[in-house]
């Protein structure tokens, strides 16, 4: 029995309630049987000895029931019954009404329906029991006779024994209650810990992961680029090329919606304002969207508003995948018609401007009972009508908690069946207020792209060190127009190596590496005795570009980060920002 008793209280999944239940049940039974003891030892009349005796049984009765019939619920209703209506008014009847002990049961009563019942169940008992005090004390006060009365010794000691059982009772529910808080807190503090790992394994698994993705897909989206450089590339390879350019930076959308829901819902998210040219971004958005819209016989609207300012400041990246999130839902969804983007600016202030970005298309529409829930995670709308569409069910979560981080507001206005406008309005600050113009920017996407080098540099040296020999292979490839002289190093020994013998202009150092990575390797150059590079400008080339490893990157003596996959582009502009200009030369 007493083994049962403890494994109850000690069940994790028995709830406060019914602890309560057992723990008051089992003071209660032994305060009956030592108060049944005590009238005897101090010779109370019979009938008191006989009420306390038929209560304990009846007591003992409900209580194993409930225990070993899995019936405590029930059990509590009837016990509960029990003191209010049988026990209580038996008590003060025939055992001295108000001069025993008799209204410390009542209180115990009172503490046993708050401790074990609820709801409704609680408020009616409360008030019977409520009842049942004014009733006894009612009758018993003007019917003096109904009540069997004690002598003065039989008031002390009866009164004595109840005190001292319900002060028993009230102490151990308190002491009980008070291991059961601390057992919560241990499993709180031992939960949050598992979290907080599991947090950090969650991190870690993602930063390898962005390495592990990045690093062919930088490869694919490279050599691809150097294809399309090819002045004497046919228009199918062209056009062959540009399907798979267009195709890796879908897979490099999908895998950035992958990784920022796991820093977004971590809260490590950060928003960093850059200087952007309004019209390269969406020269660059549309190009991506519209072999897609063009391969589903879409027609694709774009409209900047001229009088929107030149170059804006505001975070770049994580507008673009707002924008590319909603048109990739926009063609996905929409199977005729067109799919539409609008963009604009209203002016706030000086250098303030509310820019406002709206996707429309003539697709499937939203159900209304869908809107509230369509900014959730994995939420996919109207499944059996798009069972056969692809997707994660992401993009709509992400673009909705990143226009949030940027203190923006998204809306949405739909009719099932006929479209679906998406609006996004995001306050930007302004860098050039020179008005943008009339400009095309779909012929600018649809034309072919006539590769020039920004500049040449015959007489300068670079270091590139990256594990990945393809990474290498594709990063001399891009750099070869400008006629840079490039060494690579395959690890941080080798690098070390040359760094010890040569004096480059600058040094490109991927981040993750077997056996030493970056940072150490960047370390032992700037500190390394008779090294040739401990003042070289160092660009961390990485997959980890994230805000929460910009700090990292800044103190480990980095001048600056580009994320791969790394286009010819960002090489060459980092290369201006870092070279001597005495050895540049720029194209005219």
């Amino acid at each position: 029995m007493i083994n049962k008793l403890r494994s109850l209280l000690n069940d994790p999944e028995l709830d406060y309630k019914s602890k309560s239940f057992v723990l008051l049940s089992v003071i209660a039974l032994v305060g009956l049987f030592l108060a049944m003891i005590s009238g005897i030892l101090l010779g109370q009349a019979l009938v008191a000895n006989i009420s306390v005796f038929v209560e304990f049984v009846l007591f003992t009765a409900i209580f194993l029931w409930a225990i070993y019939r899995n019936g405590m619920q029930k059990a509590m209703i009837i016990i509960a019954f029990f003191l209010v209506f049988v026990f209580l008014p038996a008590a003060f009847f025939t055992s001295g009404g108000a001069a025993g002990g008799t209204p410390v049961w009542f209180a115990f009563t009172t503490l046993y329906i708050v401790m074990t019942l609820s709801g409704k169940p609680k408020a009616v008992f409360l008030g019977l029991n409520l009842v049942t005090v004014v009733v006894c004390w009612g009758i018993g006060y003007l019917h003096p006779g109904t009540i069997t009365e004690f002598t003065r010794k039989e008031a002390f000691f009866d009164s004595f024994f109840t005190l001292l059982i319900v002060g028993t009772v009230i102490t151990a529910l308190v002491s009980y209650q008070e291991l059961l808080f601390r057992r919560e807190n241990d499993r709180v503090r031992s939960q949050k810990k598992e979290i907080e790992d599991l947090n950090h394994q969650q991190s870690r698994f993602f930063s390898s992961m962005s390495h592990e993705l990045r690093t062919p897909i930088n490869a694919i989206l490279g050599f691809n680029e150097v294809i399309l450089r090819q002045d004497d590339a046919s228009d199918e390879i062209v056009n062959d090329a540009g399907n798979i350019q267009s195709a890796g930076k879908m897979l490099l959308s999908l895998v950035n919606d992958i990784l920022d829901l796991s820093k977004l819902e971590a809260g490590r998210m950060d928003i960093i304002p850059v200087e952007y040219n309004v019209a390269e971004m969406m020269s660059e958005i549309v190009n991506m969207i519209l072999l897609q819209a063009k391969g589903k016989g879409l027609s694709f609207d774009v409209d900047i508003d001229p009088n929107t300012p030149t170059v804006l400041i505001g975070d770049e990246i994580r507008i673009r995948q707002v924008i590319i999130n909603l048109l990739n839902n926009a063609v996905k969804y929409t199977e005729k018609g067109y799919v539409g983007i609008r963009l604009g600016t209203e002016k706030i202030e000086n250098n303030l401007v509310r820019m406002t970005i709206s996707v429309a298309d003539t697709g499937i529409g939203i159900k209304d009972e869908v809107l509230p829930t369509l900014f959730d995670a994995f939420a996919r709308m109207d499944q059996e009508k798009n069972r056969n569409i692809e997707g994660t069910g992401l993009g709509l979560s992400i673009v909705k908690q990143l226009v949030d981080l940027m203190d923006g507001h998204i809306s949405v206005d739909s009719l099932y069946g006929l479209g679906t406008t998406f609006t996004v309005i995001l306050p930007q600050g302004v860098a050039d207020h020179t008005k943008m113009g009339s400009i095309n920017v779909l012929d600018q996407a649809a034309k072919k792209n006539t590769y020039r080098s920004m500049f040449t540099a015959p007489e300068a040296e670079i270091l590139i060190v990256d594990d990945s020999k393809t990474n290498l292979l594709v990063e001399r490839k891009l750099l070869a127009e400008t006629k840079v002289i490039i060494d690579t190093a395959a690890s941080g020994s080798e690098a070390l190596e040359l760094t010890f013998k040569n004096r480059y202009d600058v040094i490109f150092m991927d981040h993750l590496m077997p056996e030493m990575d970056g940072i150490e390797c960047l370390e032992r150059i700037r500190s390394q005795e008779g090294g040739m590079c401990r003042d070289v400008p160092a660009l961390v080339l990485t997959a980890n570009a994230g805000a929460e490893n910009a700090e990292l990157y800044r103190e480990a003596g980095f001048e600056d980060r580009l994320s791969k996959p790394i286009s010819g582009r960002e090489l060459e502009e980092a290369l201006i920002k870092y070279l001597s200009q005495e050895k540049v030369i720029r194209s005219s």
